[in-house]
């Protein structure tokens, strides 16, 4: 099957047919293993090992790796065929509210109601398995609600910020 994956606004084309992997047409030894008891994957590709943490959304994946929030938006062959003919695929403007992707502490919340924020700015840091984990806007918006404060614990899916922006 293949798949477009955009990163950071920058699309690749992987196709997994017939055990294979090919990225932009060049094929990759690539094994991806689940670490028993955590949300972790363990990423091997030609020959570099990757611990990521991965949890799905709406069009694809937010991934950790060395501590950075990344969103992965995947759409296989048919889907984006589809969303080509159609003229649709853009998210909506209005609200969305980004939500803990784990469970974790309340480090420090690093904007304010009315504040204007671009996609990558640091909304709040959680701190999950010893480690920070700064959570960014994947999107331009303005800041509508704040529903944590420096201090509390959040289970994974707590709403942390509501944004008001276009898609």
């Amino acid at each position: 099957m293949k798949y477009t994956v955009t990163v950071e606004g920058t699309e690749f084309t992987v196709d997994l047919t017939g055990g294979r992997v090919v990225v932009n047409g060049r094929e990759a030894k690539a094994e991806l293993h689940a670490v028993p008891g955590t949300p972790l994957r363990q990423l091997v590709l030609d020959g570099r090992s990757h611990t990521l943490g991965l949890e799905r959304r709406d069009d694809g994946w937010m991934v950790v790796d060395g501590g950075e929030w990344t969103e992965a938006a995947v759409i296989d062959e048919r889907t984006r065929l589809l969303r080509e003919m159609t003229g649709g695929g853009g998210r909506p403007a209005g609200d969305r509210t980004v939500k803990a992707p784990m469970p974790g502490l309340v480090l420090r919340v690093e904007v304010a109601v009315g504040e204007h924020v671009t996609k990558g700015h640091g909304l709040v840091v959680l701190e999950a398995m010893k480690m920070e984990n700064e959570i960014t806007a994947q999107a331009e918006g303005e800041v509508k609600a704040i529903h944590v404060s420096a201090g509390q614990a959040v289970e994974k899916g707590t709403p942390l910020v509501e944004l008001h922006g276009e898609g």
